[in-house]
């Protein structure tokens, strides 16, 4: 909702031309008229958070209507349930084939039974049992060229490991379900990307994992994503430190000097623009982030705390690397007003928006 105009869908339009120093979901592309709407599939998330909520809230945006055909893939009896606590006047119909989508309808993919009736602001077992397996269906149908691209509503990590997942978020699910080795996060607010060196471990863990592989492979995969979903063309990518003032030559952390270093040489040396390390207290400042295209991060609080702040929440996640096209929204299972308290679907919206744009960029390219 546009505050200022108080129209919907205004103020999450990522279909602008994008130009150096632009705003990041701006992409650099011709506008183009085309008839080819992606078929988006949804996981409805946690149900024991605002996935489904903010789900079933943007799928009934015609904004989100207008550039896509979406569908939810989850538990039909527990989304009408939310629908109606919720107050989406959209009717919900399980759905038979993308080409019965009725335009005033919410196509639910009716394939997913969630056990009992979990909380609301707790994770459980059930929940990351039918999170999982929504996740799955997802994967299956936009891998399989069923669907055009996926969007993930959030899921408590504490979920996932209760339904025998392991620790680990929708990142790693997907890598392990598409049998990707080289894979990354890339969050994106209205003025700056984040790509993650490491994704969700501990801080020690990422310290002691950064590898100058590592972090060559994640420039690799910046480089060629920026180009494949954004169209940006030799992309300039910022290399943030890991150790306070960059390491101090060796004095604060020897990361920066055996590890990140090595890495930015080797990139440059494939024509890979990339520059740094640069203190992480330095990179992110919006005058300083402004040269780069995108900027490698260590570890997720790095990166995440100044994408938040200067996002004001509204940042999406993408993943780079596994073979479909998939966006969440920047933002967790809210479990402290799960239930209690009207959700924004802005962030959500957004993701299926982007989603949509780049499924249409590489059919336009196909």
């Amino acid at each position: 909702m546009n505050r200022k105009t108080g129209k919907e869908g205004t103020d999450a339009n990522p279909q602008k031309r994008q130009k150096r120093g632009q705003r990041p979901f701006s992409p650099k592309r011709k506008r183009a008229l085309s008839p080819f709407l992606p078929r988006i599939v949804v996981t409805m998330g946690d149900a024991g958070g605002i996935g489904p909520e903010v789900a079933l809230r943007a799928l009934a945006r015609p904004s989100v209507r207008k550039v896509c055909v979406p569908a939810i893939a989850g538990d039909l009896e527990l989304l009408l349930r939310v629908a109606r606590e919720s107050g989406v006047d959209m009717p919900l119909r399980k759905m038979k084939a993308w080409e019965h989508v009725a335009a005033d309808t919410i196509p639910v993919i009716d394939q997913v039974r969630v056990k009992g009736n979990p909380a609301a602001g707790k994770p459980s077992r059930a929940a990351g049992v039918a999170a999982g397996k929504a996740l799955e269906l997802a994967v299956e149908l936009a891998c399989s060229g069923r669907a055009d691209g996926l969007v993930t509503a959030p899921v408590s990590k504490e979920s996932f490991e209760l339904a025998g997942y392991g620790m680990v978020g929708h990142t790693e699910l997907l890598a392990e379900f598409t049998q990707t080795r080289d894979y990354a996060m890339m969050l994106v607010s209205e003025r700056l990307r984040v790509v993650f060196a490491s994704t969700h471990v501990a801080l020690r863990q990422a310290a002691r994992k950064l590898s100058a592989r590592g972090i060559l492979k994640t420039l690799r995969l910046t480089e060629a994503y920026l180009d494949r979903y954004m169209g940006i063309k030799k992309a300039r990518i910022g290399v943030s430190a890991l150790n306070p003032h960059g390491g101090e030559g060796g004095r604060l952390g020897t990361e920066e000097v055996r590890v990140i270093e090595p890495a930015v040489r080797r990139a440059r040396g494939e024509g890979i623009l990339a520059d740094g390390p640069f203190p992480a207290d330095s990179i992110y400042r919006p005058d300083f982030a402004r040269q780069f295209d995108a900027i490698i991060a260590m570890y997720h609080d790095q990166g995440m705390i100044p994408l938040k702040l200067m996002g004001h929440g509204d940042v999406i996640n993408i993943t780079l690397g596994i073979p479909c096209i998939r966006t969440s929204p920047g933002h967790g299972t809210a479990f402290d007003i799960a239930g209690k308290h009207p959700a924004s679907d802005r962030s959500m919206r957004m993701a299926i928006l982007e989603c949509a744009r780049i499924a249409k960029r590489l059919n336009h390219a196909a």
